[in-house]
């Protein structure tokens, strides 16, 4: 794996920007010489995605997309004229038909990437997941891999509680590609792609029993308690699982996702994988998508100030951020806006302070 440290350093300074200022393509574009998947100049030169069956809480009740792209030398100059300009090549993998749920867990060797899913109906099941690579351009000719994990199972309220769903119905999964600049607490897109890829999955047959045992269902997003607001906790070194757990002995901690560092078989890239925080599942399905993981890179979630006083004073960790959109950040003394609510996006500074290609 290529790790490379770089040596102590603290947070870097968030500029805030105007209200317009994400329409506006600033920066020196560099014009590609052909044109990618989706026609245009900053997408991959190929686009392969495939699916396989995965477990999420039983054996098989889940999709696992795994999408293999390689930039030309062309188009990576293309992209990397817009990242220049701060914006982010995203991969995206949406269900029209909003079947099928994503799980939340994922992984990827883009480069610095963060995850964010979608209901983009209000109906509780995320149809759309995304995974957006950092500042790093994409090197010409190396194949980069990403898989987000999708399930039948959905949250579904009833009688006041929040309890599992199974949707045994057939529908398409499509594939995009989206430019996107850092808005309102998460990657907005600015450009996208008509769908390259579409592929169908079937109607299956008698829903499995869910295990006594297994990740919560959700409605809704987790909110915050008594005190909380929304934090990013990027570690000085990957953590285990129990490490990561063991770091605030005193306030409230509700942690809602995780990244990881590792590796995999198939290559010498570092891989990220990621997924929401949950007691019984820990790093399992990190396994699942391929993943040998070497520890804990970042955790987001809601904090008491006793916990972030703890957090900052600890050695390992590098980097507590609190959770605040760049737009509310410049009405936040006039308005009294809030926090964004961190949700499953971990926006941490691993590799900047870590890691290099």
């Amino acid at each position: 794996m290529r790790y490379h440290r770089l040596g102590p350093g603290g947070p870097f300074a968030l500029v805030a920007m105007l209200a317009l200022g994400w329409l506006v393509l600033s920066g020196p574009i560099r014009p590609a010489l052909a044109e990618g998947v989706g026609g245009a100049t900053w997408t991959p030169s190929e686009s392969s995605t495939r699916v396989r069956e995965s477990r999420f809480l039983v054996r098989g009740d889940a999709l696992t997309y795994r999408t293999d792209v390689t930039w030309n030398r062309a188009q990576a100059r293309g992209l990397a004229g817009y990242i220049d300009g701060g914006l982010r090549y995203t991969h995206e993998v949406n269900d029209r038909g909003g079947r099928l749920s994503a799980t939340g867990f994922w992984s990827s060797n883009l480069p610095d990437p963060a995850y964010d899913r979608d209901d983009d109906d209000g109906d509780r099941r995320w149809e759309e997941a995304e995974v957006t690579a950092g500042r790093y351009p994409p090197e010409p000719g190396t194949e980069y891999s990403s898989q987000i994990q999708f399930s039948r199972w959905h949250g579904k309220r009833e009688q006041g509680a929040c309890t599992w769903a199974w949707d045994r119905r057939k529908g398409t999964v499509e594939v995009l590609s989206q430019l996107s600049r850092h808005l309102l607490g998460e990657w907005q897109a600015v450009r996208f792609t008509p769908a390259y890829e579409t592929l169908a999955y079937a109607r299956v047959g008698t829903q499995p029993p869910a295990p006594a045992t297994s990740a919560r269902a959700r409605c809704s997003d987790a909110v915050p308690g008594a005190n909380q607001s929304g934090y990013t906790v990027t570690f000085a070194r990957p953590l285990g699982w129990a490490e990561a757990m063991g770091l605030i002995s005193m306030g409230s901690a509700k942690w809602t996702a995780f990244e990881a560092i590792g590796s995999s078989s198939e290559d010498d890239l570092a891989w990220t994988c990621g997924g929401p925080v949950d007691g019984e599942q820990r790093l399992r399905p990190c396994r699942g998508l391929g993943v040998d993981v070497d520890g804990l890179t970042a955790m987001v979630g809601y904090l008491d100030d006793l916990a972030v006083g703890q957090l900052r004073g600890h050695s390992d960790v590098a980097v507590v951020d609190e959770l605040q959109d760049q737009l509310t950040g410049l009405l936040a003394g006039v308005g009294g806006l809030g926090v964004e609510r961190p949700g499953l996006a971990v926006d941490d500074h691993y590799w900047e302070l870590f890691l290099t290609d």
